[in-house]
């Protein structure tokens, strides 16, 4: 079984920002992964297409909130690794979304970008 990812630090559009401050996101994410995500996503571009299906996410399901419908995720529990230093973090993935295949979203506590020192391109090991 596929036990960890690799792939590197690209450039986001900014939206994950916006969808990360939402109380009802920040609540969900709380209860089911133990932590309030930073407001932001790093996104990552894998070597490979994965179908994270296959990696038993957890669903969160439609809402809505401020007469606006948002759409579920589904997340999947990891550890966002940059050398030895590891952080709890999840996989982010949006039933709709307008990354291809092979990028996807990490959500973790702290900036990911700041605490990680990470830059565009720099090799982000994820352990599942």
């Amino acid at each position: 079984m596929l036990n960890k990812l690799f792939g590197r630090v690209v450039s986001g559009k900014g939206e994950g920002k916006h969808y990360m401050s939402l109380p009802p996101y920040k609540e969900k994410f709380k209860n089911i992964l133990g932590f309030e995500p930073y407001e932001g996503t790093l996104n990552v571009k894998l070597g490979y297409i994965i179908n994270l299906n296959e990696l038993n996410p957890i669903e969160v399901d439609d809402f809505y909130y401020k007469n606006n419908k948002y759409y579920g995720v589904k997340l999947i529990p990891v550890r966002i690794c940059i050398k030895d230093y590891c952080v709890n973090g999840a996989i982010v993935y949006p039933k709709k979304t307008e990354h291809p295949n092979n990028v996807i979203e990490l959500i973790a506590p702290i900036k990911l970008r700041k605490y990680l020192s990470l830059k565009n391109n720099y090799m982000v090991k994820i352990r599942l």
